[in-house]
């Protein structure tokens, strides 16, 4: 999330208080609103009894809430994020591969994108963990290095190393055995 909006975002949670304030102060004004067809208050009931209110006013007091509630729901992701993207090809699957509080797990040979905060005050530097089987390698990333909120990785190859064949130094079968 860009920080440039966080100032918009107080200004429309004020605008929604103000909005939810003056519906509660006119209704507790009892402006009455008088119907221009029936000639009739407006009455609302509630579990709580009958109200004669201004229908304005209430309009104005629930459509406080949205401006009131969405910079709230907005700022979730308040965090500087930066994808982090690479290819991983494996013989073992599946390969899990990790940085910090994300991961994803490979099931065949493809890309990866993780999506990790960049913490503020903190290192600049993420370890990037590859695990297929039991074969783990690592890698350092500079956040540093990014363009554009993402930063590619060179494609990862995890192969096992060949395995010899056990071949046991056993003497010939002596003659006559």
């Amino acid at each position: 999330m860009d920080p440039k909006f966080i100032p918009l975002y107080y200004l429309s949670s004020l605008a929604g208080l103000i909005m939810v304030a003056g519906g509660i102060w006119l209704l507790y004004k009892q402006k009455i609103y008088i119907d221009k067809e029936s000639s009739q208050v407006t009455e609302i009931e509630t579990p709580l009894g009958k109200f004669k209110t201004n229908i304005p006013a209430l309009v104005l007091f629930a459509l406080g809430f949205v401006p009131l509630i969405y910079p709230i729901v907005q700022s979730s992701g308040f965090a500087e994020e930066v994808r982090i993207m690479g290819n991983v090809k494996a013989s073992t699957f599946p390969v899990q591969v990790y940085a910090v509080i994300k991961s994803d797990s490979l099931l065949e040979n493809r890309d990866f994108s993780l999506l990790v905060p960049v913490l503020k005050g903190g290192s600049e530097e993420y370890k990037i963990i590859y695990i297929a089987g039991s074969i783990i390698l690592e890698d350092r990333v500079d956040l540093t290095k990014k363009q554009n909120e993402e930063l590619h990785l060179q494609a990862k190859e995890i192969f096992p190393a060949r395995a010899r064949s056990f071949e046991p130094a056993v003497s010939p079968k002596p003659a006559g055995f």
